[in-house]
């Protein structure tokens, strides 16, 4: 991928350092670009049920998509608030900005 688009820093687990910068065009799902860049976010079933690509978006949250049903009941059950997303169901906003930045740190499995 490009440098065009959406940037998306991946941070340390501990949301200190940023450990992996991505470019993504818009409606891009958050799964695809980890996995064009090698992202330190984990996955295991990549259908939104077994958590382990939850993320804290630290900043830019405004730039993805409004979770699905699916990913909200996932939200909604790992009871950490509304700055929690999964990459496997999150999106970027069809209309985010190219320049725009993105931040999240990879918290893995809530259950």
């Amino acid at each position: 991928m490009s440098n065009d688009g959406v940037r998306i820093d991946v941070t340390t687990d501990d949301g200190n350092k940023v450990a992996c910068v991505m470019h993504a065009l818009a409606g891009v799902l958050l799964a695809d670009a980890c996995d064009a860049y090698g992202a330190p976010v984990e996955f295991s079933c990549r259908a939104a049920c077994c958590s382990s690509c939850r993320v804290r978006v630290l900043h830019g949250s405004e730039h993805l998509a409004a979770p699905s049903a699916m990913e909200q009941e996932l939200i909604t059950g790992s009871g950490k608030g509304n700055d929690v997303r999964y990459c496997c169901a999150a999106t970027l906003r069809a209309d985010a900005p190219a320049g725009a930045v993105v931040r999240m740190q990879p918290l893995g499995r809530a259950f």
